[in-house]
C-alpha cells in the first residue's frame, strides 16, 4: 500500500517502528509492503503499480511473466503515459510510451500490457534469446490459436511506430516454434 495509506491504517508512528523493525518494507519510495511479501512477484508488480500512479501499466518482461510466458525478474517493469514523471528506481524500471487502453488487460487484478503487445515490446527492444523463448512459450500455451497469435505480433510490429529492432523481431518470429506446455506456471500469475 502507499505509505501514506499505511500510516493512516498504522499510524505514523507505528508504521515507523515497523520500518524500523523490519516488518515492514518501502521496496520504492512511497510504497511498503509487509517483509514476509518483499519478494513475491505479485506484491512487488503490484507495489510498482502503486509506485508509478494511475494510468500505468506493467510491461515488458514482467508483463510477459504475468501471462505466464516468462519468468519473474526482481527487476519490475512498468510504463507510463508521457504526461507522468516518475524515475526508475533499484529493481524498477520505468518506461514512458503512449498507453493505449485497448493493449491492456487486467490480471489477477493488476493493469498489465496485453500478451500481443509485450511480446513485441520485447522482440523489438529486449534480450534477444529471453525474447525468443518467451515468444515460444506464448506459442506452446495458444495451441491451435498459435499461428493466429504469430500473425498478431507481426501485425504490431509492422505498425509499430518506433522503428528500432522490428528487422530482429520479424527475424525472431519466424525462428520461434512453440514449446510444449512445461513451462506453464513459470510467470508471476501463471497460464492465462
Amino acid at each position: 500500500m502507499t505509505r501514506a495509506d499505511a500510516e493512516r491504517l498504522l499510524g505514523p508512528d507505528e508504521l515507523s517502528a515497523a520500518l524500523d523493525d523490519g516488518e515492514w518494507v518501502q521496496p520504492w519510495h512511497g510504497v511498503v509492503v509487509p517483509a514476509a511479501r518483499a519478494h513475491d512477484p505479485m506484491t512487488r508488480a503490484a507495489a510498482a503499480l502503486l509506485r508509478a500512479g494511475p494510468y500505468s501499466v506493467l510491461s515488458g518482461p514482467t508483463a510477459v511473466a504475468m501471462h505466464g510466458c516468462g519468468p519473474a525478474d526482481e527487476v519490475v517493469d512498468v510504463t507510463i503515459p508521457y504526461d507522468r514523471e516518475v524515475r526508475s528506481q533499484p529493481d524498477l524500471t520505468v518506461h514512458q510510451a503512449w498507453v493505449r487502453e485497448c493493449d491492456v488487460v487486467e490480471l489477477d487484478g493488476l493493469r498489465t500490457q496485453a500478451l500481443d503487445f509485450a511480446i513485441t515490446e520485447l522482440l523489438c527492444t529486449g534480450d534477444q534469446r529471453q525474447a525468443l523463448d518467451c515468444l515460444e512459450q506464448a506459442l506452446g500455451q495458444l495451441g491451435e490459436h498459435a499461428e493466429h497469435f504469430r500473425e498478431l505480433v507481426a501485425e504490431r510490429v509492422a505498425r509499430r511506430r518506433d522503428r528500432r529492432g522490428t528487422r530482429r523481431a520479424s527475424a525472431l518470429l519466424g525462428l520461434a516454434w512453440p514449446k510444449p506446455n512445461s513451462a506453464l506456471s513459470a510467470g508471476i500469475g501463471g497460464a492465462r
